[in-house]
């Protein structure tokens, strides 16, 4: 995490003997931390991110602790992630606060970054309000190679994600009765998994059904056979794939209003809710699960949202775009 110089030494190499012109990284914590964009720097080959989560400031990456939404550590004061317990020990707090801080302001990870990623609108005007030059961070979003389909408007809601706090689903148990206790499942577990299973019980609904953890084969196939996906984060989500692999299912969205999610449901591709707030989630449950008409609409529009902007085609050739530029770049500099 904070830096290993044997893995300074393996990036490096693997630098050097691919001959490579750019350097592309994804999530860096906690398998290489430091490592590559000093590699990088140190190999004169200009780096590239893209910015997954929140961890460029904040410790967790969800920019979420203690059930809500939070921002304590923006401007630097990293101590809070112990003082919030927003790691399961204080010792695994202390290390991500520690390690961000010395990344953030000793190794200036950020200035040796050539280009940043977003994946959602979102992501870009976050990354600009914490200080990043507008001119380094570019928009390519997220794709599926799920293919597209429609293979009917499918049976019942659908949640599928990890089980945490953040995620909103005791939220969605709530909605659900409200809505009448419509046909549901939700895949996946997580911290929270027997919290939620009890809390279904004691609400008394019979028609919501928990998988547990299945493999992503199994998950695409849930998503297919849906009739809706619901997104409920109380979190600032990016640009999930579980949305996306719905949407090339040609499934309605029905997400709450965090973060990149209303993005992906615009030009009718699903419904947005106010996070938070149940009765307008379970009112827009009831619509998506009586009213054909809007989930066959909804469904196409999101099929076409995917064929038109994030297929892998169109997401290569955004890539290599921007590996161009910054090639480019370092050429003239």
């Amino acid at each position: 995490m904070a830096y290993s110089r044997a893995r300074l030494k393996d990036a490096r190499a693997a630098i050097a003997n691919s001959n490579a012109q750019v350097v592309h990284v994804h999530n860096i914590y906690p398998g290489w931390g430091p490592a590559v964009h000093l590699a990088a720097a140190r190999e004169s080959v200009p780096l590239v991110m893209t910015v997954h989560n929140y961890r460029l400031r904040c410790p967790n990456g969800l920019t979420f602790t203690q059930g809500e939404p939070c921002t304590r550590c923006v401007g630097g004061a990293y101590y809070n992630a112990v003082v919030h317990r927003c790691f399961p020990t204080v010792a695994q707090s202390a290390v991500y606060a520690a390690s961000l801080w010395m990344h953030r302001f000793i190794l200036r990870f950020e200035d040796r970054t050539s280009l940043f990623i977003a994946p959602s609108l979102f992501m870009r005007d976050r990354l600009v309000s914490w200080g990043l030059p507008s001119s380094k961070v570019r928009v390519i979003r997220n794709f599926t190679d799920s293919p597209l389909h429609d293979e009917g408007r499918g049976k019942g809601g659908l949640f599928a994600g990890r089980l945490s706090m953040e995620k909103g689903v005791d939220l969605l148990l709530r909605a659900l009765v409200r809505a009448g206790d419509p046909p549901f499942t939700i895949v996946g577990d997580g911290p929270e998994g027997a919290a939620l299973r009890s809390m279904a019980r004691d609400l008394g609904l019979k028609n919501v059904s928990f998988t547990g953890l299945v493999t992503p084969e199994t998950a695409r196939g849930f998503v297919s056979r849906c009739r809706f996906l619901v997104v409920p984060s109380l979190s600032d989500e990016n640009a999930p794939l579980v949305a996306l692999e719905a949407m090339a299912a040609s499934r309605p969205l029905l997400v709450s209003d965090r973060g990149g999610l209303p993005e992906l449901a615009r030009d009718g591709g699903g419904l947005v809710f106010r996070s938070g707030d149940v009765d307008a989630l379970a009112a827009q449950i009831a619509r998506l699960a009586q009213d054909d008409a809007l989930c066959e609409a909804a469904g196409a529009a999101a099929r076409e949202r995917i064929r038109a902007e994030m297929t892998p085609e169109a997401h290569r050739e955004a890539l290599e775009d921007v590996y161009r530029s910054v090639v480019a770049r370092a050429v003239v500099a």
